[in-house]
């Protein structure tokens, strides 16, 4: 529903990349930079610097890309909430798991949550704890689930397991006969 071109422009924004945004966007990279001139014309103002290979946001494109996020919020907001009001529940939802919970703990919740929710596409980014919590504070996905304390002030975190780890051997292993084994006799 939003504007297609401060969608493009919000995406490179935040990437400070045209490659990175036209991978991210499923366009190329003269389709995204076509775009972006469509809207700086609109403006009549450059949204970026472009300099050796780099790019980085001009004052006026610090402005524009400040409210396209409270615009894109509020657009978000508005749909979720007509939605939840008509029970038209659907869109996409990324989700980001550090690798053992994207292999061990995700399978069984999304197929749960898939059925539950049919029309919302599910898309995971596997990384490590500091790749998760990273991409959650730069909004590239919607939620993540590590296994890490996480100490981000920027983030609302909520512990939702406790992992247990557990001793095994084999059965012929002297430990196997012990019914509980202190941790300094496995040190």
């Amino acid at each position: 529903m939003a504007d297609r071109r401060l969608q493009v422009f919000q995406t490179v924004a935040r990437l400070l990349s045209f490659t990175k945004a036209a991978e991210e966007l499923h366009m190329t990279q003269p389709a995204v930079t076509f775009q972006v001139r469509q809207l700086e014309e609109y403006f009549n103002t450059r949204l970026f610097d472009r300099t050796h290979n780099r790019i980085s946001l001009t004052e006026a494109g610090m402005r524009v890309y400040e409210c396209s996020e409270q615009i894109f919020a509020l657009y978000s907001q508005m749909e979720n909430s007509v939605r939840e009001l008509t029970g038209d529940i659907s869109g996409v939802l990324i989700i980001g798991a550090s690798t053992t919970i994207a292999e061990y703990m995700l399978p069984v919740l999304l197929g749960d949550f898939k059925k539950k929710y049919p029309d919302i596409v599910v898309r995971l980014k596997v990384a490590n704890t500091d790749g998760i919590v990273a991409m959650v504070e730069n909004n590239v996905i919607d939620l993540g689930v590590v296994e890490a304390p996480v100490n981000n002030k920027n983030l609302v975190v909520e512990q939702c397991r406790i992992d247990h780890l557990v001793l095994i051997v084999p059965p012929g292993h002297a430990l196997a006969r012990e019914e509980s084994v202190p941790i300094s006799r496995i040190a």
